[in-house]
């Protein structure tokens, strides 16, 4: 049956074709920006109005609560879904919640004023660090970029390298026996700084949602404001690969970019040489680590606010079934993959195994 767009305008499906992503503005319903937000600095145990106690310029944080994708931002989920090929393509369960993961760059006083050029920055990457990586793999066949405040020009907003994609599709497709995460040892991301010139920077309203190609490559930038810039960064996951080689030509959105940037329209030879692999993600287990001091801090704050640990809203209180649940939905269940785990959201490499992937959390 044909591809059909309901949601999509003609203009957006070109404009994601070409570029690797799109923006979605004000999709996110007010309830979560609101309701997420309010316990931020509760979470960080920071003051909000006193930047000497913001410790750290950029970190990651663990997720404490999640809704189903259509409920959090329903057009723009309409929108992704057509990019893949329609919702019966994605996985059923994995990532089909967002969450609260927050992602925050706060910069330094240092920076401000300042200015960057993307060839300079570091961190060049695409979010694969669950699954063995193969021209076709779709575990993440889109990023997304959730904006929980607003991002001005040079407040830090996410770079995304367009004509990146083009060098890791010819990567992926030279290895045809998949590649292990990380991919340090590969320079994949070199051409970033040394080759690439076409390069866009998020900047966005609260609530705005950016869709981005698996494959393109992205890098945080420098605050140079030194003020709270908040995002979560989910992905689709689809439930099988990419099909790069349709007799009928109707390829989705989201392979007609790997076919575009290949310069090919059917790769018919391609044939992983290897088992797929997916494992438990490599660089989650140091964000899960900060869930008990999360934890205690939220506690407390409700226990001065008159409450108790039963008015904290985190799957993390709500018994063993829901967290098996939760931790089903985000891969946490799975074995540690070949090359373990991230230690530090800095320190990449391959670092330790820990003796199982569940946390004593109180």
């Amino acid at each position: 049956m044909p591809l059909t767009y309901k949601h999509l305008t003609p203009e957006e499906r070109a404009f994601f074709v070409e570029h690797g992503w799109l923006r979605v503005p004000n999709a996110i319903k007010p309830k979560y920006l609101e309701e997420w937000m309010s316990n931020l600095w509760v979470r960080l145990g920071w003051d909000p109005e006193d930047k000497s106690t913001w410790t750290e310029e950029y970190l990651k944080m663990p997720r404490h609560r999640e809704v189903p994708t259509d409920e959090f931002c329903p057009e723009a989920w309409a929108k992704m879904c057509e990019i893949v090929g329609g919702e019966d393509k994605i996985d059923p369960v994995r990532e089909r919640y967002y969450g609260d993961q927050m992602i925050c760059n706060f910069g330094t006083e240092e920076m401000k004023g300042g200015t960057h050029d993307f060839r300079e920055l570091k961190g060049w990457h695409t979010d694969n660090d669950w699954y063995r990586q193969f021209l076709d793999s779709s575990g993440n066949a889109l990023t997304i970029i959730h904006c929980f405040t607003d991002i001005p020009a040079n407040g830090g907003g996410t770079a995304l390298c367009e004509d990146g994609i083009k060098h890791l599709c010819e990567q992926f497709y030279a290895h045809p026996e998949g590649i292990d995460p990380p991919f340090d040892s590969l320079n994949l991301y070199q051409h970033c700084k040394t080759e690439c010139s076409k390069f866009a920077q998020i900047e966005a309203k609260a609530g705005d949602v950016f869709i981005t190609h698996g494959m393109i490559p992205h890098a945080h930038t420098p605050n140079h404001l030194h003020y709270p810039r908040i995002i979560t960064n989910p992905h689709v996951n689809l439930a099988e690969p990419f099909n790069l080689n349709r007799p009928d030509g109707d390829y989705t959105l989201c392979e007609q970019v790997i076919l575009r940037a290949l310069g090919r329209d059917s790769i018919p030879e391609y044939k992983p040489t290897r088992e797929r692999l997916a494992f438990y993600p490599r660089t989650a287990f140091y964000k899960r680590e900060k869930v008990r001091d999360e934890l205690q801090r939220m506690i407390a704050h409700a226990e001065s606010q008159g409450g108790s640990a039963a008015d904290v809203d985190s799957v993390y209180l709500r018994g063993e079934e829901a967290i098996l649940e939760h931790e089903k939905r985000n891969g946490y269940d799975k074995a540690f993959g070949p090359t373990g785990v991230a230690a530090q959201e800095k320190d990449q490499r391959p670092t330790y195994i820990p003796p199982a992937p569940r946390h004593v959390l109180v």
